[in-house]
């Protein structure tokens, strides 16, 4: 059986992903802050991606079991809150959890960074796209510009897609593929009832990241299947 771990996964896109995953047969382990917002016929496990110690706790506790991750969708995100907390949840969040958790994830596995249309790197400053577009950019110069917290949502989320290059080439040996990718504008909380795109559609646009074959793009972006920026 195989296992997912799913951030943020207590409402809209993440509960919606979590629970088509479990009705496949994955064994899914809901990252929510609240064990009781937890999906049905999946697993909670408590983190607030804000907080380094909860983050910790969770990699400690999965280590602890030697579970092994087929699959990691880091989901959870902020959009209208302060900057600073906007690059803690966003940026700094999936950060710290995919290294704590990289001993777990198994060769062959898919790691999505759930990003969004306005994280496209043509749409941010010069400045701040110039940075995330140096071929030597590393993890630690992301950490460093999200301390700096230069700018909101859709600047975190370019940060997030560079991320996920980085995360790319660190782990080409190892097969597993990691891409940034967008579900679109999408009826939730944070979209808004007025957005074009269903819960599901946007779910969609992930699973395509998660069921990814073995030939499949590896540190892109990606909508519904297809490159953007």
């Amino acid at each position: 059986m195989p296992t997912a771990l799913i951030t943020g996964a207590s409402r809209g896109i993440g509960r919606e992903l979590a629970c088509i995953l479990a009705a496949e047969g994955w064994q899914v382990l809901a990252g929510v802050r609240d064990p009781a917002s937890a999906p049905a016929g999946t697993r909670a496990e408590r983190v607030d991606m804000a907080d380094p110690g909860s983050i910790d706790a969770l990699a400690g506790r999965l280590r602890a079991e030697t579970q092994n991750l087929d699959a990691l969708v880091n989901n959870a995100g902020v959009y209208q809150a302060p900057a600073r907390l906007v690059w803690d949840v966003n940026v700094l969040g999936p950060l710290r959890l995919t290294l704590a958790l990289e001993p777990l994830l198994v060769a062959g596995a898919r790691v999505v960074m759930v990003s969004s249309g306005l994280g496209r790197l043509s749409a941010q400053p010069r400045e701040l796209a110039k940075r995330l577009r140096d071929p030597g950019l590393s993890l630690q110069d992301i950490e460093a510009l999200a301390r700096q917290a230069p700018g909101g949502y859709g600047a975190s989320k370019a940060a997030v897609t560079a991320m996920a290059r980085v995360f790319a080439a660190r782990w080409q040996d190892r097969g597993i593929l990691v891409n940034s990718i967008s579900p679109g504008w999408v009826r939730t909380d944070m979209g808004g009832a007025s957005a074009p795109r269903s819960v599901r559609q946007g779910a969609a646009s992930l699973l395509w990241g998660v069921r990814l074959p073995a030939d499949g793009p590896s540190g892109g972006m990606f909508e519904d299947g297809r490159p953007i920026d």
